[in-house]
């Protein structure tokens, strides 16, 4: 059986708002996470101007939704690249030990 670790609850504070989050997982990385959003509504708050939390969550998270894409389009490419060079690899020993 697989069982699941008990959950946590971790304290933290995001935008000067403080929360309860429960987690399975590692309660240090998700204050990573807690301290990385907060940094980025900072970010998004300073350069808009805004002063609505909603809003400038809103905009934090299309930020980070923007870097996520990015970065798996970019892991694709790598994917892909590496596979052809694989094949290309592959191909060039089946021809040295034919």
């Amino acid at each position: 059986m697989n069982e699941q670790p008990e959950p946590s609850s971790v304290r933290v504070k995001i935008y000067d708002r403080e929360f309860a989050l429960r987690t399975t997982g590692d309660p240090e990385r998700l204050q990573a996470l807690c301290d990385s959003l907060d940094k980025r509504m900072r970010e998004v708050a300073a350069s808009t101007g805004s002063v609505d939390t909603l809003k400038v969550a809103i905009l934090a998270a299309l930020s980070l939704g923007d870097d996520l894409r990015r970065l798996r389009e970019e892991l694709y490419r790598l994917d892909e690249s590496v596979g052809r060079r694989s094949l290309a690899c592959v191909s060039l020993l089946e021809r040295l030990f034919s």
